[in-house]
């Protein structure tokens, strides 16, 4: 009778449930027990009298001496995690009408330490990978979409599949889409036939496909650099829309190349087009002090005698020379 007086001081209920060995196991009141409480059994519920939307229902997660009471039924889970675990299809499924995202992590704070340290989604670390002896055409994610709009709203007619935008407004730098692949010792096997940082694919599909014109057209990948007026990149920087860099320091017994075009089917207008909208390109090709007098630059008597450079050219196995001439 004391009790239960002490417990309707309190806020809490009256009707609890006790087992044999006197903890409770089920009770309810306006207040939720107070941490480290002690007397409520593992696995107790406690039923919110005036709670909401999840804050009804609440499950003693803590111990006998000590609980710990977390909803059972809550929107936003404060101090603590989710754990998954065991063989299952699906771990996550979503499904529904959202007006905004799935999983929203815009007021995630993180104490960033370096490239093991916190981050929004990880799978693995570079020292601790994600193992797999899966043979078949896998990864890490997949995703796949299907547009049918044929009414464009003005916004921007097309869909990006994954969007990332990094602003820099300090002295770090920034790659929004990042892929390194490393092929470490195989030992006795022969290793992989096709590896590549990235793969961009994109085409007419089908008979009946087509292209429009009044767009920018169709592109594997499309790189721009621009900068404002009033900005600006200091002197000894180098700007580009590519850079391509070959660091090769093993044996390459098959061809190497810093570009590697092949075509099919079609033949292509041109190698390379050349459109601009400005004053063109200063110089077709620029080597600078450390390339000029290097492969694929030659020196030699071109035209009679004179002395001059031209660029080396194999044709199939055949040697030749497209010579320059100094004309400034």
């Amino acid at each position: 009778m004391v009790l239960e007086r002490i417990r309707k001081w309190l806020g809490l209920g009256t009707g609890f449930r006790v087992n044999n060995d006197g903890m409770i196991t089920w009770d309810y009141g306006d207040t939720v027990p107070t941490a480290t409480t002690a007397g409520y059994a593992i696995g107790c519920f406690f039923q919110h009298r005036d709670g909401g939307t999840g804050t009804s229902l609440y499950v003693n997660e803590g111990t006998e001496s000590s609980c710990a009471f977390r909803a059972v039924f809550e929107d936003d889970i404060t101090g603590g995690s989710i754990a998954l675990s065991g063989d299952k299809a699906i771990g996550l499924d979503f499904d529904g009408t959202y007006t905004n995202a799935a999983i929203d992590l815009t007021s995630v704070v993180l104490n960033y330490s370096g490239s093991s340290g916190p981050v929004m989604i990880r799978a693995g670390t570079y020292g601790s990978p994600v193992t797999s002896s899966d043979p078949h055409q896998s990864g890490m994610i997949r995703l796949y979409g299907k547009n049918t709009a044929t009414t464009d709203d003005g916004t921007g007619f097309y869909d990006r599949g994954i969007f990332v935008s990094l602003q820099v407004t300090g002295n770090k730098g920034a790659f929004p889409i990042s892929g390194l692949v490393e092929v470490r010792s195989v030992g006795a096997e022969d290793g992989p036939t096709d590896i590549a940082s990235g793969q961009f694919i994109v085409g007419l599909h089908e008979a009946g496909a087509k292209l429009a014109a009044g767009g920018f057209g169709m592109f594997g990948s499309w790189f721009k650099v621009y900068s404002a007026a009033g900005s600006e990149a200091a002197s000894g920087t180098v700007t580009a829309s590519i850079w391509l860099d070959s660091q090769t320091g093993g044996t390459m017994s098959g061809e190497e190349y810093a570009i590697f075009a092949t075509t099919g089917g079609g033949q292509p207008d041109a190698f390379i087009g050349f459109e601009t909208t400005g004053a063109g390109w200063a110089n077709f090709l620029s080597f600078d002090e450390t390339a000029y007098d290097q492969d694929p630059v030659g020196s030699a008597d071109i035209d009679a005698g004179t002395q001059d450079r031209y660029l080396k050219v194999n044709l199939n196995g055949t040697a030749y020379g497209i010579p320059m001439y100094h004309s400034w």
